[in-house]
């Protein structure tokens, strides 16, 4: 019974946050909202690897950090209009960077927020 009484609450807590946040809360605090879940995804695995397992963590943040790299060329993109950003234009670069390119589909820039820090884990679990 107790632990239905934990899926519940988990569940209510969800809902709260998925449907019930955007409707009320304006966009700055929704903003950080989602700011603090991304962390707190971050801070689940690295407690659920240390206290469950046992494994001291120091590299995590890198596949976090790729991730999040990955996002913020999309979303850089998309600030810009479509154009180059504005680092780049400071920087003298004159076309978008191969690189950059498939950044410009919001889909590619999704899977690759999930693809490639996964596929630096395999390369490196690999080794």
């Amino acid at each position: 019974m107790r632990n239905w009484r934990g899926y519940g609450l988990f569940a209510l807590v969800s809902v709260l946050l998925l449907v019930v946040a955007p409707l009320v809360l304006p966009p700055f605090r929704l903003d950080e909202l989602a700011k603090y879940l991304c962390f707190a995804i971050a801070a689940l695995g690295i407690g659920l690897a240390w206290g469950q397992g046992g494994m001291l963590t120091l590299g995590q943040g890198v596949f976090f950090g790729l991730g999040g790299y990955a996002m913020a060329m999309y979303l850089k993109i998309q600030d810009a209009g479509g154009d180059l950003p504005d680092f780049m234009i400071w920087s003298g670069v004159e076309e978008l960077p191969a690189l950059w390119e498939p950044f410009r589909n919001p889909v590619i820039a999704l899977a690759a927020v999930i693809v490639v820090p996964v596929a630096v884990a395999v390369l490196l679990g690999t080794l």
